[in-house]
């Protein structure tokens, strides 16, 4: 039986189209996950943008030994006390200023960098051939990709805001009334204030995958409030939402498993050079702790890549049943 013609001001669609259209989520989040296997260049781009954008900072905890309560008295008491009392002192002014010089110059630079390779890793990903035939998202600069991702963090920083002053008492009672011993400063501090946590992480994961996937829907040729609001009803629908919790929760695990294997060489590797082991033990101590803090670098990389390739396609994937639809 033959086929009708198709009506005038009607077009088919191309086979590569209707393959796209009903392409499954499932499907999509694997074929983004081989690609990413496929292209090591994608895992340096993914784990550039993770750290400038802060993620060395998280990366280099499990170094650091965390600070004792009497330490951190002595250091910051003062001037909290100063500050909670309604009298911040010229120190406590001067390390303030200080901080927001310090954030604003990441927030510039470190957010540029990150939004160029997200650029970058945006146009490997879309050029890749199992992602099909379609225009090439080459549109946007660097610069307004970073203001279109800075609109998308507005209520992370609305409520940073509200928080800073319940984060500075919280701090100011862990230091004259300590909780307890066994947990780390910084986490006792954080339980003290659960809900301003609980709201910073929610709008900080909301922030970044809006902002991720404005930047991608502009470079496929939306305006920037446009991309914004493509972005917000993307991560509404349950396909977005998969990808956020599938992708994000891959990258925590990387960070905790990671953090973790960091953490605890770190800690036999202080115990063997404090203690003076002999030369052999010390060098195999440390190689252990490069090796796992190595690995960690690996793992968050290969999880940014796949988070950055999902979202991609996701895009298109959306972008093109849109078209279809219309046609």
């Amino acid at each position: 039986m033959e086929q009708a013609p198709a009506e005038p001001g009607q077009t088919e669609q191309a086979p590569a189209e209707q393959g796209q259209a009903r392409v499954s989520l499932s499907s999509a989040l694997a074929g983004s996950l081989l690609a990413v296997l496929a292209h090591p260049s994608w895992w340096v781009l993914a784990l550039a943008g993770f750290l400038v954008r802060g993620g060395l900072l998280v990366l280099l905890l499990p170094l650091i030994p965390l600070p004792t309560t009497a330490g951190l008295a002595n250091a910051v008491g003062p001037m909290l006390v100063g500050f909670v009392f309604g009298g911040p002192s010229p120190a406590f002014l001067l390390l303030f200023g200080a901080a927001v010089a310090a954030l604003t110059l990441w927030l510039v630079l470190g957010g540029a960098l990150g939004v160029a390779t997200d650029l970058a890793l945006i146009r490997r990903a879309a050029a890749d051939e199992e992602l099909g035939e379609g225009e090439p998202p080459t549109r946007g600069g660097t610069w307004r990709a970073l203001l279109v991702r800075w609109l998308a963090h507005l209520p992370t920083t609305a409520i940073l805001l509200w928080g800073a002053a319940r984060l500075v008492d919280a701090a100011y009672a862990e230091l004259i009334s300590p909780g307890d011993a066994g947990l780390p400063v910084p986490i006792r501090v954080l339980l003290r204030v659960p809900l301003v946590v609980g709201l910073l992480l929610a709008t900080w994961l909301a922030g970044e995958a809006i902002g991720g996937l404005a930047v991608r829907y502009m470079a496929a040729g939306s305006g920037s409030r446009a991309a914004l609001a493509q972005a917000l009803m993307a991560i509404a629908r349950p396909s977005g939402l998969a990808v956020l919790v599938m992708t994000h929760a891959a990258l925590a695990v990387a960070l905790v498993v990671g953090g973790m294997a960091t953490w605890a060489a770190a800690e036999h590797a202080r115990i063997v050079l404090l203690d003076g082991a002999a030369r052999p033990t010390q060098w195999i101590a440390l190689g252990l702790l490069s090796a796992g803090w190595l690995g960690t670098l690996w793992l968050v990389a290969l999880a940014a890549a796949w988070r950055s390739a999902a979202w991609t396609w996701e895009v298109r994937r959306r972008t093109t049943a849109a078209t279809a639809s219309a046609t």
